[in-house]
């Protein structure tokens, strides 16, 4: 009989509780506890070693769940340890709910490190994911810009939100009169971080202001005219500031202005760095060849889903032939789909079928920003997404661009699987390759 020992470890950032399992569920070793550092790993390794030899066993099964970056050192540590890897060695990163749902199955139970660690073993034991944890490192290299990227972004859309409540305070009327097309534009932000009070532009006459804004513009101002007589009826449709608040006022969005350009600048540097790092993925460059998608989108679903071979690897129950089948592209669009929470859970008991269905929105939140962000280009710019944006947005009922925007995200999964794993550029539907 063979026997693969299933370790499981529960990682924090100080710690590894390990709990080291038989196949048929009996605990070989005692919880132990390791530092997560390299001393702690060679500590593991020891154990691990020892545990294969005493048993004889003829594989080892290692998991932890995807907290953070807590495990991806030691992860990557175990990868490459030449050692582990002869004993067959197979990696899993287990999602936290898979944990927590099948400490579900038992009696309540103490939250300790000790006892997370063998549900994390015992939920690797009973129910193993599909295929193997691998480190993949030129496409976590990618990963790891594309994902700044998004958090760059996030902190520019709060900041910006932050900005806007308080301009409120300095000119209420500025953002319903909109004297010029961008808030932070150039000559909006110059005009903003005067320490004057908006009102002083009351008393100054209309042309001469319009030459100054011009000037500010570079002349790139459509109508510097009109532009100057807008923010003069702002300036007396506004509120006067206190005197109390009017500098505090100006400094908070001086240094809040003074942010966003720095996150501008910092999102066009690791824009620079994607462009650079595409040029070792030519699939992914691939997805730059359908109508408006741009080097960002391209680069954060590529680094999110590939290589897509993982998605194909392995079987799959057909309930309608009754057996097991190999993958294929449908099966590997239809997990993209569901990693990145773009899927409708069905809601049935007895008799009873739920008629609405909501989005699932768990799972991979890059990957579904920027299919979302994907979506909106390709609604904008491909005749066929466009008809089906279209055709979904007449047929909700409440929310229509949102409701439509997702499910042309959902139908351009299939699209962007179909690409990256035939490495090929985009074609429009009815053309064919010659």
């Amino acid at each position: 009989m063979t026997l693969r020992i299933v370790a499981g470890i529960d990682f924090s950032t100080a710690w590894a509780d390990v709990c080291l399992l038989a196949s048929d569920g009996q605990r070989l070793v005692a919880h132990r506890r390791f530092p997560n550092s390299v001393p702690g790993f060679q500590a593991f390794k020891q154990l691990l070693l020892t545990t294969l030899a005493t048993h004889s066993a003829t594989g080892l099964d290692i998991s932890g769940e995807a907290t953070g970056t807590y495990w991806l050192p030691f992860f990557l540590a175990l990868a490459a340890d030449p050692q582990l890897n002869a004993h067959h060695l197979r990696l899993f990163v287990l999602n936290p709910r898979w944990v927590a749902w099948h400490k579900r199955c038992y009696p309540d139970d103490n939250k300790t490190d000790a006892r997370d660690a063998y549900y994390i073993a015992d939920r690797l034991r009973t129910r193993p994911p599909d295929t193997p944890w691998q480190a993949h490192l030129p496409v976590r290299s990618l990963r790891t810009y594309t994902r700044y990227r998004f958090h760059l972004v996030q902190a520019l859309a709060r900041e910006k939100s932050f900005f806007c409540a308080h301009l409120f305070l300095k000119a209420n009327a500025y953002r319903r009169l909109m004297p010029f097309s961008d808030v932070f534009g150039v000559t909006s932000r110059a005009i903003l971080q005067q320490p004057t009070p908006l009102q002083a532009f009351t008393d100054r006459p209309t042309a001469a202001l319009a030459t100054e804004l011009a000037a500010i513009s570079r002349h790139h101002l459509p109508d510097a005219l009109a532009s100057a007589a807008r923010l003069q009826q702002v300036a007396a449709e506004s509120f006067p500031l206190p005197a109390a608040l009017d500098l505090p006022v100006h400094r908070l969005l001086s240094g809040t202005l003074a942010y966003i350009a720095f996150l501008d600048s910092q999102i066009r540097q690791v824009e620079d760095w994607i462009a650079a790092e595409l040029d070792n993925h030519p699939p992914i460059r691939q997805l730059m060849t359908i109508p408006g998608i741009g080097q960002a989108c391209a680069a954060g679903i590529g680094a999110e889903i590939c290589p897509v071979q993982r998605f194909l690897d392995g079987t799959k129950f057909d309930a309608r032939r009754g057996r097991r089948r190999t993958k294929n592209l449908r099966d590997a669009e239809d997990a993209v789909a569901k990693i990145a929470g773009l899927w409708w859970p069905r809601a049935e008991s007895g008799n009873f079928a739920a008629a609405d269905r909501h989005l699932a929105k768990s799972g991979n939140a890059y990957l579904r920003y920027y299919l979302i962000q994907a979506a909106d280009q390709l609604r904008r710019h491909a005749p066929e997404y466009r008809r089906f944006y279209g055709r979904k947005y007449r047929e909700a009922t409440k929310h229509h661009h949102k409701r439509a925007l997702v499910l042309t995200a959902r139908k351009s999964v299939g699209l962007i699987v179909g690409l990256l794993h035939r490495n090929e550029a985009y074609r429009s539907k009815g053309v064919r390759p010659t």
